[in-house]
């Protein structure tokens, strides 16, 4: 089996962008690497699956995916709340920007 995949990425910041072009490079040559090893290891249940099963497994694993993911949400929102704006102190018959006077 053969698999060529294109993969551009560009990260224009002056000192950051070989670091992070490499970082971006190899992070997706791992999760290919991962993927068509899965896809091997898992070669004995699809190997005989005309086109039509290889469709009825995509979508009930689809399926079984989103079950699993609404089931792990919590029901509460994750993003925090945002706290109340603190409200500014006023003192009153203030006759000077300074408190001494």
């Amino acid at each position: 089996m053969c698999s060529y995949k294109v993969v551009q990425a560009n990260f224009d910041v002056w000192g950051l962008q070989t670091k992070a072009e490499e970082l971006i490079q190899r992070s997706i040559r791992e999760i290919l690497l991962l993927g068509h090893r899965q896809a091997f290891a898992w070669v004995d249940e699809w190997y005989n699956m005309t086109l039509a099963d290889v469709r009825v497994f995509e979508s009930e694993m689809h399926r079984q995916t989103n079950t699993k993911v609404t089931e792990d949400l919590p029901s509460v929102p994750t993003t925090p709340l945002t706290p109340p704006a603190p409200t500014t102190p006023t003192v009153a018959n203030r006759s000077s920007w300074f408190p001494w006077q």
